[in-house]
């Protein structure tokens, strides 16, 4: 009887002492890191986030740039900080595309070594044709890739890239041959594109707008599970007869795994507030991200699930490698 009473004050003890540190959080600023240069989107979505969860958790949040290997250098620094709650980080598509590129070469595991707080943004990809391209829709662009492997170019962002992966995706799931040619960015992509000097690729409508208001280039499908609102009239592969393409660009926060699921809490439930601001709301809008309809962790969880084992099927089955 002695022995219990004395486990049970030491457990009470301990629970004590954790609950008002765990309750304080945050005692100190929040760091996010974006493994980008400034300005790109995954930048914006960052500051703009941090104003709303500082006022929401009454501690500053600082967004910090640590760009480098593709989002690696940034991603693996978190992956090492203290689980605390106190360094977060910013990822996007290239966090789940890595490890399938590059497997134990990384100096993290992206699987396990995160634990998800937030999914802040989605963007569908569009697949354009140079308007001059014979094709009209996706089925048409099929039939001309089996009546003729290997003769219509496809662009993508760059080797390794979303865009490339989702060509990938395509010649897999329609069993076609297309001839992939890598640019150093999604624009650059586009712009040769409308330039007549291939026929295909994959982008964000962001990056193609002004391209695609002014008719030079076509889209004839996207990857979100619905028509969007700035091109109505295009349908989702789904409807265009090509399932499996339900792939958008995403954007989430993480923290490093270990992290006590008191503060993960904690800071889930101040983000579902931040979500829901107009003001958020407006900045994701500005650089063509939408509002997913649940930003919960359990979301987000779910997308990396499902993410990162699509692309160890693609970079398999395609067997693309980098040296």
């Amino acid at each position: 009887m002695k022995y219990w009473n004395s486990l049970f004050a030491t457990v009470a003890l301990a629970a004590a002492v954790a609950a008002p540190a765990l309750a304080a959080y945050p005692e100190q600023p929040i760091k996010v890191v974006v493994p980008y240069t400034a300005g790109g989107s995954s930048d914006v979505i960052a500051r703009a986030i941090s104003d709303e969860l500082s006022t929401a958790l009454g501690q500053s949040v600082i967004v910090e740039n640590r760009a480098g290997a593709g989002s690696m250098i940034g991603t693996s620094y978190v992956a090492n900080e203290k689980p605390d709650g106190y360094t977060l980080l910013l990822a996007d598509v290239p966090f789940t595309i890595v490890p399938a590129l590059y497997g134990d070469r990384i100096k993290y595991n992206a699987q396990t070594g995160f634990a998800p707080i937030s999914l802040l943004g989605l963007s569908p990809m569009y697949l354009f044709v140079n308007p001059a391209f014979p094709a009209k829709t996706v089925k048409e662009l099929i039939e001309a890739a089996r009546a003729k492997p290997g003769t219509i170019s496809i662009g993508s962002g760059g080797n390794g890239s979303l865009t490339h992966l989702m060509a990938a995706l395509l010649m897999l799931n329609a069993n076609i041959k297309l001839v992939h040619i890598p640019y150093k960015g999604a624009s650059a992509s586009v712009n040769d594109l409308a330039g007549g000097q291939i026929d295909a690729s994959f982008t964000t409508m962001p990056t193609a707008t002004a391209l695609f208001q002014g008719g030079k280039i076509r889209p004839i499908a996207v990857s979100a599970p619905q028509r969007q609102k700035e091109a109505p009239d295009v349908p989702t592969f789904d409807e265009a007869g090509v399932p499996n393409m339900g792939v958008q660009s995403w954007w989430g926060l993480v923290a490093p795994a270990g992290t006590p699921p008191a503060v993960q809490e904690k800071l889930s439930a101040a983000m579902a507030k931040v979500m829901q601001s107009p003001k958020v709301q407006s900045r994701l809008n500005s650089v063509g991200v939408n509002l997913p309809p649940d930003t919960s962790a359990a979301a987000l969880k779910t997308l990396l699930t499902a993410d990162f084992a699509r692309w160890q099927d693609v970079v398999k089955r395609a067997n693309i490698t980098f040296e």
